[in-house]
């Protein structure tokens, strides 16, 4: 039963990752004043490290949400505080405050500041859709985990 679930967790996120690789043309970036929308999708039950229900589904979407409007209004120690214990980054490292602010730094140098964002909760966790300046939409990739009553960041390719 647990290869099976373990098979059907590794084909969604096999297909949300090859969703990802296609190329978009970039879209004229908002104001910085203007808010960043959210669309959510819903979510399949599935993966422990996922949520299972509507309202876990919530849950994640406020968490993700709140980590990126702090990432568009530029506040990224409040960022930092979205991420789980020993969260990892791009690099599979463990992000300290001062990497994620280096790595956000290097980020925003490279393809302008994220000026908006949408979320797809997927069984596997998190796939955004991030919109930078010079870069146009990607997407980053986040795992959640549960913090208690809460869910927290565990894992994030790009922020």
């Amino acid at each position: 039963m647990k290869w099976l679930a373990w098979r059907l967790l590794c084909g969604c996120l096999l297909a949300t990752l090859g969703a990802c690789t296609g190329s978009t043309a970039a879209t004229p970036a908002r104001s910085p004043t203007q808010p960043a929308p959210v669309t959510s999708t819903s979510t399949v039950a599935g993966a422990s490290a996922a949520p299972s229900s509507p309202a876990a589904t919530q849950s994640v979407v406020a968490v993700v949400s709140g980590y990126y409007q702090a990432i568009v209004t530029r506040n990224y120690r409040k960022a930092f505080g979205y991420l789980a214990p020993g969260a990892t980054g791009p690099d599979g490292r463990p992000l300290t405050l001062a990497s994620f602010l280096r790595l956000a730094q290097m980020l925003n140098g490279m393809g302008g500041p994220v000026t908006r964002f949408s979320i797809g909760a997927v069984p596997s966790g998190v796939v955004m859709t991030l919109y930078r300046v010079r870069y146009g939409p990607y997407h980053a990739h986040l795992r959640m985990v549960r913090t208690g009553h809460s869910w927290a960041i565990s894992s994030i390719d790009r922020i």
